[in-house]
Formats: C-alpha cells, structure tokens, sequence
C-alpha cells in the first residue's frame, strides 16, 4: 500500500454521519499551535497552510514521509506490518472533489487486484466543509497477497486537495477509522500573513519572478543542492518545472505571488508555510496552491528551498 500512495501523490502533484468521537487532546488554543514539522506532538497533526489539525491515537508510530504525503503514522503490531495505518496528503490540483478517482484510481489499477469501491458519496467536514468519503477494497499486487481496504476522505481549500487514507487489513473501516478522518479541522484563524525578514522577501519576489519569466534554469538556481523533499532530489523537481504541462510555466503564467502564513527560523535554515497565487493568460485562470516547501537555507548569504529534511 506505501507503493500506491507514492505512486498516487506523485501523479497528482504533477497533475498540479455518527463517528466515534476522535482521540481526545488538551485543547490549545489555535493561533497557539505550531506546525508538526516545529513542534511534533503525539497524536496530533498540525499542518502549516492550508491551516489543519487531524487527530490520532498518540501511541501510533510515525514512518518516513513518502512523496506528496504530509505524516505517515500506523499502530505498531509486533513482527507485522502497523494497521491501520494514517496518510495525510496535501497537494494542488484544480479537480473538482468528484473526481477524485482521476487521481487515484489509475494508480490503483496498476497495484491492486480486485478492486471494490464499497462506497462513494459526498460528505461534509464537522464545520460544514464540503468532503468526499470513499471506502474501498483489494489485494496487493506485489509481495504477499494482502487483502487491504480502507477509508479515503477528500477536502479542497483552493486548489489543494486535503486528503485522509486510513489504510487497515482488518476488514472494513469501523467507526474508530472514520472518527480519525473526522477529526480534520480547519483552523482559518491561523491563515493569516506573516512578515519575514527583508532578505527572505527578495527570495520569495524573486523566485516568483523567474516563474513567471518561465526560466526553468533561473528557477533552478534557488533551490540547493541538497534540496531534499520525501525522498526527491533537485534533479526531480527541475524534470518537473521543464516537462510537466500543468507546471505553472507551461500553463502559461503570468502573474505569481508569494503569501507567508507561517516562519521560524532556526539557525540558517527557517521553516516557511504559505500559498502561492497565480495567474495565467488567456482565458484568467488562476490558482491558490501550497507552498508546499518545509524549509529555506541560507548558503552563502542567499535563501534557497531546502526540502523537509532534518
């Protein structure tokens, strides 16, 4: 399943009822938390912008991030594979919430047999926020024949699908894995801009600039080279910018803005959270996405994208 997911997240970055109540926290005011990239808490998922909490079991365990996914966090099993197991992803695409088996389900093909959508139905978040709940079957391709099913749930803000698979192979999804999908809250009191440092400003103007100038080699130079994101180098990120039509320099831009929602420097690196806003010619199409970056350094004297590694 960790393979679907890549997979899954990778092509959709390039494409651009009665619950159990969740795991219960201490509640911290919202314009106090900090992102889980800062400041992890267990059983807790705080994400940058969109600005989002979603709640777990805080003896789960977290794994690596995987490409286009934000946490991976499973229930340990002694000598098994954890299950369930949560993925929070959070990547652009300009789809409608209906068609969310235009991303997944091409992949999902290719990985799993026996595919079964048990169902497919809108939905809405706590607060009233259109959703989409999916819940399906199959049987891994690769390795052990493992039958897997689980719950998938999709939101929107903008352009930015905001999804939550919680994978099990103990049979269907109960009520416990639907009140950890649910527990995804919206907290837009913590979207609004910050001021950043002059010299991080000029960065974040002048790579907008270059996006719109459609310089791949100019946009380049502001990345490190040890730029690093789940796994994926600066040499994948420019094969991205150069040859995929809904990068936004052949999409046509021309107009690109850098909003900042969340900044804390740490030494020569910062974390940075935030939204890009585009525009491009024709026929006005325009486009909220993530920043989708974790973290700036600063080599040299200059900011570049660092990636979200340690």
């Amino acid at each position: 399943m960790e393979k679907l997911i890549v997979l899954a997240m990778i092509m959709a970055v390039m494409l651009l009822g009665a619950v159990f109540p969740a795991p219960a926290h201490a509640q911290t005011p919202a314009n106090d938390l900090k992102p889980t990239f800062i400041s992890p808490t267990p059983g807790l998922y705080v994400n940058g912008w969109p600005a989002f909490t979603v709640s777990y079991p805080k003896e789960w365990v977290e794994a690596p991030p995987l490409p286009g996914v934000v946490l991976q966090v499973g229930a340990p099993r002694p000598d098994l594979r954890p299950s369930p197991v949560l993925y929070i992803l959070v990547f652009a695409n300009p789809l409608p919430l209906e068609d969310w088996a235009k991303i997944f389900m091409p992949v999902w093909v290719e990985l799993m047999t026996d595919i079964k959508i048990v169902s497919d139905k809108p939905s809405q978040l706590k607060d009233g926020t259109p959703a989409r709940e999916v819940e399906y079957e199959g049987v891994a391709k690769n390795g052990p024949k493992i039958s897997v099913s689980g719950l998938l749930l999709a939101t929107k803000k903008d352009m930015a699908w905001v999804s939550i698979i919680v994978d099990t192979a103990e049979g269907k999804p109960g009520k416990d894995v639907k009140g950890i999908a649910y527990s995804l809250t919206f907290q837009p009191d913590r979207e609004e801009p910050v001021q950043v440092p002059p010299d991080v400003r000029a960065f974040l103007d002048m790579y907008c600039t270059d996006i719109v100038s459609r310089d791949v080699t100019a946009i380049m130079a502001h990345y490190s080279d040890r730029f690093l994101d789940s796994g994926m180098s600066k040499a994948f990120a420019e094969q991205w910018w150069r040859n995929d039509p809904t990068s936004p320099i052949h999409r046509g831009v021309i107009s690109d803005e850098a909003t900042v929602t969340v900044f804390e420097p740490h030494g020569d690196k910062a974390y940075i959270d935030g939204f890009f806003l585009g525009k491009a010619k024709g026929d006005g199409d325009s486009w909220k996405v993530p920043m989708g970056f974790q973290q700036i350094i600063n080599e040299h004297g200059q900011w570049k994208w660092f990636g979200n590694q340690k």
